[in-house]
């Protein structure tokens, strides 16, 4: 493997490839693409990630635990710690403050929608079929410096970036604020920091903590978003975002928060007392705890 790695980037040296590319499989035959479909958005995340490794050498984090597939990622430059305190977001624990908003750039639905109208006005082609989106990926590589580096461009992704990061943001931040106002009758209770984005209790699923000040003992929060809650039958359902998965998450505690919503709910996660029914709904057995 190691020889044919070697090979590989000999002939890439020869055929002028820059450093982060792969060399492309696409075989010419030309078929039909959504901007949506896995096909495109894999490639549109992968060559983002080779991009910014190749920009960002000396800001990578090669840490394991970070990054898709444990690859790290940039740090110290347009941090996620810097840009929320920005926005007003000042009740996060410091711990991850490095991690930059540029980590994210791969998985923004704004920000790849941003990436391909700038293609399509300057090329001319829409992205609809396998054959574009080879010259798209071939057009990211190709001005690198003017997407990716400082300037209006750039300025522009992290602004939509950190606006939609800002907003599943406000939701924690409701269900935190929530819990605060608990503590005033739960003696001997406190909550930490909250977690901040690209920290390491945030990129295992935990969003907040809560410390009993004697024993030490901790009580772990994940927040999801609320978009409805209603009672059928002997079931709590909820109706939230992107939660497959949820039951893996290491937390006592699920919040469903919303910023524009006044109620909070807040359940136990005991195994086997809830099922996720789809991608945005999960059913609770037992009641939302009552504090």
């Amino acid at each position: 493997m190691e020889k044919l790695n070697e090979n590989i980037n000999r002939i890439k040296e020869l055929m002028l490839v820059e450093s982060d590319e792969q060399l492309s499989l696409f075989t010419g035959d030309k078929k039909p693409i959504s901007l949506n479909s896995n096909e495109f958005t894999s490639r549109f995340k992968e060559k983002v990630y080779f991009i910014l490794k190749d920009l960002y050498k000396s800001n990578w984090d090669s840490d394991r635990s970070r990054g898709p597939g444990g690859g790290g990622g940039v740090v110290n430059v347009h941090t996620v710690y810097d840009l929320l305190q920005k926005k007003g977001l000042t009740d996060y624990d410091p711990e991850g403050g490095d991690w930059s908003i540029l980590n994210y750039f791969d998985t923004n639905p704004q920000v790849r929608k941003t990436i391909v109208g700038l293609y399509e006005k300057e090329s001319g082609n829409i992205i609809d079929n396998t054959e574009v989106m080879e010259d798209f990926i071939k057009w990211m590589s190709k001005n690198r410096n003017k997407l990716f580096k400082d300037g209006e461009i750039l300025n522009t992704l992290i602004e939509k970036n950190v606006d939609s990061l800002y907003r599943g943001e406000l939701n924690e931040r409701k269900a935190y604020e929530y819990l605060t106002n608990i503590l005033v009758t739960l003696k001997g209770w406190k909550l930490k920091g909250r977690s901040v984005p690209g920290s390491k209790t945030d990129r295992e699923g935990v969003d907040f903590i809560m410390v009993n000040e004697k024993t030490g003992r901790e009580a772990k929060f994940q927040v999801k978003p609320l978009s409805d809650f209603k009672r059928v039958g002997k079931y709590y359902k909820i109706k939230s975002y992107n939660i497959k998965g949820l039951e893996n998450k290491p937390v006592d505690y699920f919040v469903f928060a919303a910023s524009e919503k006044e109620d909070v709910y807040i359940f136990k996660n005991t195994k086997d007392k809830y099922t996720i029914l789809d991608n945005d709904n999960i059913q609770f057995e037992e009641p939302p705890i009552q504090f």
